[in-house]
């Protein structure tokens, strides 16, 4: 269950994580590199002088003190990010421990009060740290060291038996224990070996007093606690990526021409850097990626107080074993804020220098590492689908988008303005061109213009819309206001094969009054693009769509692939008329539904409306324009949905009949609109859409319930009407 927050939750952190990318690379932009200066490739240990230390590991040990005569076996993950001295003896960072620890065998608790810890029966321990390493013989392959940290104490069970709080005062996902909060502090000896040029083996013993709030075991029959004492051993792996030397190719190129003073074009991109300039960066990606995630699980245990954020190794293997499942979540939030998470863990890569299908491998990524290891919750096969696949969709658009606002070139108020639009849309771009330097340097822009502006098309729109609940327009409708913004960027008719969304379409729409703020998004961008014949009238390309369409009267998403031939007439000199034609398979739709409450999920708090499953599906589209001007727009998509989760039953019912009930789903989306022109960028317009569902779900068995066994269908449609003024900008 991760939030939109998650960035945002992960700044404090990140901040450590993205800085020293170009502080590290970036000397004087005129400043000659020395002929002397040793290769990566001849580099034996990275440079302490320029090193950023990052780590991750597992202790385990015995407990004591006033809680470790409750709780016992430890065991705990911590992650730890630290900036080393010049001499590399010293170290200074912040850490994040994620612990956890089963109750005590204890003869004088009765066998049926101990059932009751189950199941979560161990207790969390999450530790903020903040900490100062003595390091010896630094530079050398085997380095010993003494940590020692200071750090901000949270306690908080999540077995039943400690459950405090009034259900009926509970809101889904919140905890339903209470935590409590101290100090503590932790001395750790320890040494590196050296794996190679920036990984070491680390091994250390440690020693940790905790100090919090007093806690009332009252339900075991036992005092108060409000101390404990944990030690035992660590071993984990110690990273040091992006340590320059000066022999770096990751170093800036020349930015401006000496004899004009004028910014240079960047250079092309390369195996080390990407066409903004950006040092490819595999180190860094991958921590702000695991910035995002467990900043967002502290962010979810102290300030949402949630249900599924007290994690530990062990949580981290019962989701593993347990494999993957569905949840109950929001439509909203599955099919729109989790995307949105994968598009940070997707713009981590490619904000540090890494192309559209490294950071695809790295929103998945992103995305199994929060299922399996950011949440208690079991995983869930939808949120890898939507934030995994969905956030290769957004975080592509934000990525084009951000490079369609930023100017390197532009200096003042001009520059503070594009680079706050541009973080806006890109959060995690933008937080790294602010602490490398690149949101208020002076230089030239990528020289490639599918890097930075190709020809594109905005169009915003504003007015009313008049949707309806039933057969007609004037039926059980209701009026709202809207505001559309339609972005075409490329043009997939120039005869080049392009690389992945060179070409896009998306659509946003925002509602005012309706149920959800961000009714509509929908993205068809080209992951492949092979031009037919002379390539400047048909293109057949490999399409990705993301859909999410949410409002008062129906909900439709998905993630869908598959081919599509793109097709340009020219009737007369100023009419242009567009097509496009696709066949696509359903990776995974979802759709609201008449009997989805039947859904079944893990941890189920909540009824879900809607249901999911695979299926394919057809597009036509026809774009008519006069002068680059829109006129006419007509659309047409079918999906078919085999329903996997929501709206499948087979036990006994409420009544005690045995019962079978299977499902699919046909759903039509039609759209024309119509433009009329009234100056060169302004038009008055009015479309119409039909949403219509035709779900079969298939029963066996009567019962008071469903009624007689066979085929029942249902079928729902939904009209909308709008008019509104439009704004077209081409360039």
């Amino acid at each position: 269950m991760p939030i939109e927050l998650r960035t945002l939750s992960a700044i404090a952190l990140a901040t450590c994580l993205a800085a020293p990318a170009a502080a590290q690379t970036a000397p004087p932009a005129q400043t000659p590199q020395p002929a002397s200066a040793p290769s990566p490739a001849t580099a034996t240990l990275a440079d302490p002088s320029t090193a950023w230390h990052l780590y991750g590991g597992l202790g385990l040990g015995a407990a004591d003190g006033k809680y470790g005569d409750v709780l016992q076996k430890p065991l705990q993950w911590q992650v730890r990010i630290a900036k080393q001295s010049p001499s590399g003896a010293w170290r200074f960072g912040m850490g994040l421990m994620f612990g956890s620890m089963d109750p005590a065998e204890d003869p004088n608790i009765p066998p049926e009060t101990l059932d009751l810890w189950l199941p979560d029966k161990e207790w969390a321990r999450l530790e903020t740290s903040f900490s100062v390493t003595r390091v010896f013989r630094a530079g050398e392959r085997f380095r010993p060291y003494l940590l020692g940290n200071v750090a901000i104490q949270r306690i908080h069970p999540r077995s039943a038996l400690f459950y405090n709080k009034p259900p009926e005062g509970l809101e889904p996902g919140e905890s339903p224990t209470y935590a409590t909060n101290g100090l503590g502090f932790t001395v750790q000896p320890g040494f590196e070996w050296s794996l190679g040029k920036t990984l070491s083996l680390d091994v250390g013993g440690f020693f940790t007093y905790y100090n919090t709030g007093s806690y009332d075991m009252s339900p075991l029959g036992l005092p108060d606690v409000d101390s404990g004492v944990e030690w035992g051993a660590r071993v984990g792996l110690a990273w040091q990526p992006f340590s320059a030397t000066p022999g770096d190719p990751g170093r800036k190129a020349m930015l401006v021409d000496p004899a004009t003073g004028k910014p240079l074009p960047l250079p092309p991109p390369d195996g080390h850097r990407d066409a903004w300039g950006v040092p490819r960066s595999w180190g860094w990606a991958t921590a702000e990626m695991f910035a995002i995630n467990w900043g967002a699980a502290a962010f979810n245990e102290y300030v949402r107080d949630a249900n599924f954020n007290q994690i530990s190794p062990r949580s981290f293997w019962d989701n593993i074993s347990g494999g993957f499942t569905y949840d109950d979540n929001k439509f909203k939030t599955n099919q729109l804020i989790h995307p949105f998470n994968g598009a940070t863990y997707f713009n981590a890569a490619r904000a540090n220098g890494i192309g559209f299908w490294g950071s695809s491998a790295m929103s998945i990524a992103g995305a199994f590492v929060w299922e399996c290891c950011g949440e208690t919750h079991p995983m869930s096969f939808n949120d890898m689908v939507s934030t995994g696949i969905g956030g290769i969709a957004r975080g592509e658009l934000s990525y084009r988008v951000s490079s369609l606002i930023l100017d390197n070139t532009k200096r003042g108020k001009g520059r503070v303005g594009r680079e706050a639009a541009a973080f806006l849309v890109n959060p995690i771009r933008g937080f790294n061109r602010v602490v490398t330097g690149d949101a208020s340097e002076v230089k030239g822009n990528p020289a490639d213009r599918w890097d930075w502006r190709p020809d594109f098309q905005l169009a915003v729109r504003a007015g009313a819309r008049v949707i309806g609940e039933g057969e007609s327009i004037s039926e059980n409708t209701n009026t709202y206001g809207f505001l559309e913004l339609v972005l075409n960027y490329g043009n997939p008719w120039d005869g080049k094969d392009h690389r992945p969304y060179d070409r896009f379409d998306a659509y946003s729409q925002s509602n005012f009054g309706d149920k959800t703020r961000q009714g509509r998004l929908l993205i068809r961008g080209d992951l492949f693009t092979k031009p037919l014949g002379d390539g400047t009238k048909h293109a057949l390309t490999l399409q990705q769509d993301f859909d999410y369409v949410d409002n008062e009267a129906f909900e439709y998403g998905g993630q869908s692939l598959g081919p599509a031939l793109l097709s340009r007439f020219q009737p007369s000199s100023t009419l242009t008329l567009m097509t496009r034609v696709q066949a696509f398979a359903i990776l995974l739709g979802a759709v609201n539904s008449d009997y989805s409450s039947l859904a079944e999920v893990a941890n189920q708090e909540r009824y879900r409306e809607y249901d999911y499953g695979p299926g394919v599906g057809g597009a036509v589209e026809l774009y008519l324009q006069r002068k680059n001007m829109p006129l006419v727009t007509a659309r047409y998509r079918y999906s078919y949905l085999n329903v996997s989760n929501g709206s499948l039953y087979s036990g006994e019912t409420a009544s005690g009949a045995q019962i079978g009930l299977e499902s699919t789903h046909d759903v039509h989306q039609v759209n024309l609109k119509l433009e009329v022109p009234v100056t060169r960028s302004l038009s008055i317009g009015a479309d119409g859409s039909i949403f219509l569902r035709r779900s079969r779900y298939d029963v066996t068995g009567d019962t008071p319930e469903f009624g007689e066994a066979g085929r029942r269908t249902i079928t729902q449609r939904n009209p909308e009407v709008r008019a509104f003024v439009a704004w077209t900008y081409n360039h």
